[in-house]
């Protein structure tokens, strides 16, 4: 049986239907922040059914729920909320199933925490409605319930506000015909037992990005005896993102393709640097944020998915030949954080200076949002933002001043770090990403935590917190050095 997961999963990429079926021990756990999105998942569908007051829950999975279903659709139940529909070789569960008095049939609502339509839906729907129609149940509409991202939360959660429901029928309808098509592929790659299999490979529709090929190629000993029949395009993509390595497939092949063994070398611009750097101004505040977000507003006066900060780290230089000295907030209770977060800001930050930030668009944006709600610090959040200088332009690969082969060609902080500061690795740390710092707040804050693990989750937040800072202090002195300058 193919389930809309799967179906999912093989839009997703076919290597990673695959893996789900046959080898899911080479999938990496789910992270502590995937686990969140699941929960509010949850959330968000929970919250969706008081738009449909009166519906009933389906119980049962798979044959269970599919008698289930048939039964209460053959009675006079106007919304069934998870039913089960099985039409073999598929199978899939809807989120809401409403009958439509007006034109006959049943229309499907699909419910979405993202803020918008997004094009894999259309696939979504159409899955289902093939299941529907196989099943022998006429569909009449095919509604996306999704995130209305200018609803401000006001009190309770008003949830006619906060969701925004559109028929997309004629948009699913258009991917009928491609989605059958999908289906029978799908079908043959869940039921593919050879590994390592080259016409899996090639069915990646984007292998710059996917990771679910690194976790086939690593995760099978096997993978180079294929090398011959990948295409050139994909080998090199392969090598070329380390996945592959040139040392096991032959020279012959290599020079066939025309790989180049990576040369390691280094570009700075140091006049065009120096430029930018006669912008910093004493006192220097090299400022990091750890923001906290949810679909459903989580506090007054903040919006689906706003990036809420609830931590910061800051490292003051005074002047050229001062101490450094290092201050931090971390909120300790889950309520909006914002209100104590810039009371402290404001003292810690003085009226002069450049503020040092990595990704400056984010912190300004999150300035600009904490500035709506908390009018009282609009003026300071403003000058925050006039003053903030954004480190991470000198590494910016478009920008050609300060680049290096180990970058990969990314200006993130987790790559630059690595090649220039060594020393101040993330793989020392407990928490490696801000995924999992936002993820760990409510934990931190929940009352149910024990003392003895709230301890320790805040230690390694404002561990990592601080670790973002002091390599923004470090790469900035390297630069210095390397361009001969002192500020």
């Amino acid at each position: 049986m193919l389930t809309k997961s799967d179906f999912i999963n093989y839009i997703k990429c076919p290597v990673y239907l695959w893996l789900t079926k046959h080898q899911p021990d080479l999938l990496p756990e789910d992270t502590l922040e995937k686990k969140r999105i699941l929960e509010m998942g949850r959330e968000v569908d929970i919250l969706s059914r008081c738009l449909f007051p009166g519906g009933i829950e389906v119980g049962g999975f798979n044959t269970e729920g599919w008698q289930n279903t048939k039964k209460l659709m053959a009675s006079s139940t106007e919304i069934l909320f998870q039913p089960t529909i099985v039409a073999d070789p598929l199978i899939c569960r809807a989120d809401i199933l409403t009958r439509n008095n007006k034109i006959g049939g049943w229309d499907i609502n699909e419910v979405k925490m993202a803020t918008s339509i997004k094009k894999e839906y259309a696939y979504d729907l159409a899955f289902q409605r093939i299941c529907f129609k196989d099943a022998g149940i006429r569909i009449s509409r095919t509604n996306l319930i999704h995130i209305n991202n200018q609803y401000i939360r006001k009190g309770n959660i008003e949830p006619e506000k906060l969701f925004i429901s559109e028929d997309i029928s004629d948009g699913v309808d258009l991917k009928i015909s491609e989605t059958k098509e999908a289906v029978k592929e799908a079908l043959r790659v869940a039921e593919r037992r050879q590994t390592p299999d080259p016409s899996l490979l090639q069915s990646c529709s984007n292998p710059k990005t996917c990771e679910y090929l690194k976790y086939y190629c690593e995760g099978i000993p096997s993978i180079y005896s294929i090398a011959q029949k990948l295409s050139p395009e994909l080998l090199l993509i392969l090598l070329d993102q380390r996945i592959l390595s040139p040392e096991k497939i032959p020279a012959d092949l290599l020079e066939s393709i025309g790989y180049e063994p990576e040369i390691e070398f280094t570009t700075i611009d140091a006049p065009s640097i120096r430029k930018e750097l006669e912008k910093l101004q004493y006192p220097l505040y090299f400022l990091d944020y750890e923001t906290y977000g949810a679909a459903i507003p989580p506090f007054d006066s903040c919006r689906p998915w706003q990036n809420i900060p609830f931590q910061y780290s800051l490292i003051v230089k005074e002047t050229p030949t001062a101490t450094l000295r290092h201050t931090e907030f971390l909120m300790r209770k889950f309520e909006n954080p914002v209100p104590a977060f810039l009371s402290q800001l404001k003292r810690d930050v003085g009226s002069q200076g450049s503020i040092i930030v990595w990704n400056a668009p984010f912190e300004k944006k999150c300035n600009e949002e904490m500035a709506r709600m908390e009018p009282g610090f609009a003026d300071f959040l403003k000058s925050i933002n006039e003053r903030i200088f954004d480190l991470m332009v000198i590494f910016k690969f478009k920008n050609q001043l300060y680049i290096k082969s180990g970058f990969q060609k990314s200006a993130s902080l987790k790559k630059v770090i690595p090649v220039l500061c060594p020393e101040l690795s993330y793989e020392s740390l407990a928490f490696r990403g801000g995924g999992k710092v936002s993820a760990s707040w409510p934990i931190l804050t929940n009352d149910k935590t024990p003392e003895e693990e709230k301890s320790r989750l805040a230690e390694d937040m404002l561990a990592y917190c601080k670790r973002d800072t002091e390599a923004m202090v470090s790469i900035l002195n390297r630069v210095c050095k390397d361009i001969n300058v002192k500020i």
